[in-house]
């Protein structure tokens, strides 16, 4: 199952966009599920224009206030999957389901669905991911610590007694999986894991592509739309980039968004130059 929380209109910068944007992760989410029984709920405030995508997709109003302010967000997002885990109890029969918590503008890979149930571990997380800029236009692997910096990094196992009996339910084992400064956030979701007795395995492939950068992303928010740079050989080449976006995630759209070899190269002597000044200075 993936639990989505979308943001309310009114916090919105482009709602177009926003829309655009779960569009094209609900999208991703249907290329990893393919040929198996996935559920895709969204959280929301306002309902959004799914199009396409949206067939068997269950869109659930919240009943609770939209957030004051773009800071109260990761309450909101807490929330709003907590409302999912509960929609969940209410209609999962017995048995047990494994839970990735998605936001709203984040891609998933092909094949992370079919490992996830073929191994069998009580959680996952995601510690090495793809970022996408999508105001450069730059892919980037971050190869380890991915599941500090993006909040779609985990998949975890529950029974339905161990869903929240509402959006309000903090205590129990799905409940516990929230956001900062109220609960623990994902930086820590694997110790949380762990203290439920189902420390996490780590995925061996990047799993996620995180969206920065843009309109509706709370690192745009947070920044003001700035995003150091990362270690030049992490930089993925233009070629290797479509194929990444588009086949391995149904980001056809995003594909099309990618930088030349001329801005990739811009890039690399920015990274390098940022990197041998903090040599010289240290």
């Amino acid at each position: 199952m993936f639990a989505i929380p979308f943001k309310p209109r009114r916090a919105c910068v482009d709602w177009d966009q926003a829309q655009a944007n779960l569009r094209q992760t609900i999208r991703s989410v249907r290329g990893a599920a393919s040929g198996d029984t996935a559920i895709v709920a969204v959280a929301c405030h306002d309902e959004p224009e799914l199009g396409d995508v949206g067939r068997e997709v269950h869109v659930l109003p919240v009943p609770f206030a939209e957030p004051a302010d773009k800071w109260e967000g990761g309450r909101d997002k807490s929330r709003k999957r907590r409302f999912v885990g509960a929609w969940l109890r209410r209609t999962l029969d017995a048995g047990e389901r494994y839970v990735m918590f998605l936001d709203a503008d984040d891609l998933v890979h092909k094949d992370l669905v079919g490992y996830v149930l073929a191994q069998g571990h009580g959680s996952y997380v995601i510690d090495h991911g793809y970022v996408f800029d999508v105001k450069s236009g730059l892919l980037w692997h971050r190869r380890e610590g991915f599941h500090r910096t993006c909040g779609s990094s985990f998949v975890c196992r529950f029974t339905r007694d161990e869903l929240p009996s509402s959006w309000g339910d903090v205590a129990s084992p799905f409940g516990q999986f929230g956001t900062s400064p109220d609960q623990r956030g994902h930086q820590d979701y694997d110790v949380v894991a762990a203290e439920l007795g189902r420390p996490p395995a780590t995925v061996p492939f990047p799993a996620v592509v995180y969206t920065v950068n843009h309109s509706e992303s709370l690192w745009a928010s947070k920044s003001g739309g700035r995003r150091s740079a990362s270690v030049p050989r992490d930089l993925v080449w233009p070629a290797a980039a479509r194929h990444i976006l588009a086949e391995e995630f149904a980001a056809v759209d995003l594909a099309r968004r990618l930088a030349g070899a001329g801005r990739v190269t811009q890039a690399l002597a920015l990274a390098s130059s940022a990197r041998l000044w903090a040599r010289v200075r240290a």
